[in-house]
């Protein structure tokens, strides 16, 4: 059971089987269940957050001066100031500051960071996923790295799943013996 559903879920399940309470036993499970679910559903949306990414065509920058304005950032990924304000105020953007004006400047990589933002929100991400991908983007400027490693984590989660099933299959079979499985 440890093996399968940690040691804090077998001690509730044990401790549910012991007082006879099938309902807590199958809440607990289902509970551990669920988290499985839940991890595979967000390596899924990762997963489709780079995808979205990936295949998406980077925005044309424009030449002038030393970075592009908020407004012509807006115009570019089709978006208001006021959601790129937004943006930067959850730290997802990090535009530079013109000496005298304090004006917005956004190089390269921030206009992709907002095409980014943009694209993911549209897509429905929410703000972690984003922030993920913008961090793994920053980091290394590419996506394999995260496909890797969520495949890596998407293998450990089956692992996980069967450990959990065996030790489902194992309880299930206490439960009949002591009485408690009753009629399937």
């Amino acid at each position: 059971m440890a093996e399968g559903h940690g040691w804090a879920r077998t001690r509730e399940v044990m401790v549910a089987v012991h007082r006879r309470d099938l309902a807590a036993v199958l809440t607990a499970l289902d509970a551990g269940h669920a988290e499985l679910d839940r991890e595979r559903t967000e390596i899924r949306r990762v997963l489709g957050a780079f995808e979205t990414v990936v295949v998406s065509p980077p925005v044309v920058v424009p030449a002038p001066r030393r970075g592009a304005r908020i407004g012509e950032v807006a115009d570019l990924v089709g978006v208001r100031t006021s959601q790129l304000r937004l943006w930067e105020e959850r730290g997802l953007l990090r535009p530079a500051r013109e000496a005298g004006t304090k004006y917005r400047l956004y190089d390269a990589a921030e206009l992709r960071a907002a095409q980014v933002v943009a694209l993911l929100r549209r897509g429905g991400y929410p703000f972690e996923i984003v922030t993920a991908v913008l961090d793994e983007m920053r980091t290394t400027g590419r996506p394999q790295r995260v496909h890797a490693e969520l495949a890596r984590r998407e293998q450990e989660l089956h692992r996980r799943s069967l450990r959990r099933l065996r030790a489902s299959a194992t309880l299930y079979d206490y439960l009949a013996e002591i009485g408690l499985a009753g009629p399937g």
